[in-house]
């Protein structure tokens, strides 16, 4: 009986000691690093390039065209135009309604008997005219200016404590020479 317990010991140790034959890659933390300057470099050179690029495509494109007004292919020239303005509608459409929206929400600021008068006014104009009468609501009226205090500080030494403390500052303010 001993033999077979220590058999089964030694299978169930040769079970848990089997690796699995997955190779795995150690990546130092030094091949992965690269100086924030020369970063910076690669990034400015990559932006150059595009730029480029860019310029190349739209002085091809303009050339093309001029040879084709020099050959009178009035026919192909109009063409390319038209397929240039199709693609730019979605971008006014899109533009047009946040254009409509950001107006709408100026207008909804303003006060009722202003939104008629400034609805024909330009988005710009009329984001500066929300602001201006935004800026006049804000203004608070001053402080207490010119106001005369309702009780009398005078008799202040026979004053209970809780009304001296709250009435402190004007019976100071009384004996300032003004």
């Amino acid at each position: 009986m001993h033999n077979s317990q220590l058999t089964k010991e030694v299978k169930m140790s040769e079970e848990t000691t089997i690796e699995p034959d997955v190779k795995q890659e150690n990546v130092t933390k030094d091949e992965n690093n690269v100086p924030i300057s020369r970063l910076n470099e690669v990034i400015s050179e990559r932006n150059a390039l595009r730029e480029n690029l860019e310029s190349f495509k739209t002085k091809e494109e303009e050339d093309r065209r001029a040879k084709l007004r020099e050959e009178e292919k009035w026919q192909e020239l109009n063409q390319d135009l038209a397929t240039e303005i199709e693609s730019y509608k979605p971008y006014k459409e899109k533009w047009e309604s946040m254009d409509s929206k950001l107006r709408e929400v100026a207008l909804a600021k303003l006060p009722e008997s202003k939104r008629e008068k400034f609805s024909n006014v330009e988005t710009e104009v009329l984001l500066d005219i929300v602001e201006e009468f935004s800026d006049i609501e804000k203004q608070n009226p001053p402080d207490r200016k010119g106001t005369v205090p309702t009780g009398t500080t005078s008799d202040w030494v026979s004053m209970p404590e809780d009304q001296r403390r709250s009435n402190w500052q004007a019976i100071l303010e009384s004996y300032i020479k003004r």
